[in-house]
């Protein structure tokens, strides 16, 4: 059987390694807290993208076996974005983490009931809560890596919405949001604005 996804999952991996790696390092030069959460957002899912190719039948194909440990690893990117949206919103700590931990009781619950899709609820909610929180930082800071983060972010959950019709669509997805986050962070859009 063919992956008909994995080609847009290997490449949506690289790319997020690459901003992962591009941002860790301007955050050792400007130490921003935004800057160390987009770093570690994408190191995360870029490292997560990265073993769910390699478990599936293009290289180990161990995907189902595995299969807890990749919804675990899965979920770590958007509790990262859930923990983001509540220090911009100013919540307390205590808060923050308390909201973390309830999502991951919630991820807990969704592995004895499946059928009530606990955790696709929960990260539809992160998903599109993150899209709303970065196209306002656009509008309000004219921030294109807002913009474009936001329409990568968007694009998965097309993606992952459309995957009872074909997992190519999702591939596809993933592909472009690829390519999007790529021109996004290497600055490209940001010269092409300000002439």
């Amino acid at each position: 059987m063919v992956c008909e996804e994995c080609l847009g999952e290997l490449i949506l991996a690289i790319i997020s390694l690459l901003i992962g790696i591009y941002l860790s390092l301007k955050f050792y030069k400007e130490r921003n807290n935004f800057t160390l959460y987009m770093a570690l957002f994408f190191l995360l899912a870029g490292i997560g993208w990265l073993i769910l190719v390699i478990s599936k039948e293009w290289v180990l194909g161990i995907y189902e076996l595995i299969l807890p440990i990749l919804i675990i690893i899965g979920i770590i990117p958007q509790l990262m974005l859930l923990f983001f949206i509540l220090t911009f919103l100013e919540y307390s700590l205590t808060r923050r983490i308390g909201a973390v931990i309830i999502s991951l009781l919630l991820i807990i619950l969704h592995t004895f009931i499946p059928q009530y899709r606990i955790m696709t609820i929960v990260a539809t909610i992160i998903i599109v809560a993150n899209i709303i929180l970065f196209i306002l930082n656009w509008r309000r800071n004219n921030d294109i890596k807002s913009l474009g983060f936001s329409i990568g972010l968007l694009l998965i959950l097309i993606g992952e919405s459309l995957i009872f019709l074909s997992r190519l669509i999702q591939g596809i997805m993933l592909f472009l949001t690829a390519i999007i986050w790529a021109i996004t962070y290497s600055g490209i859009l940001e010269k092409i604005t300000k002439k």
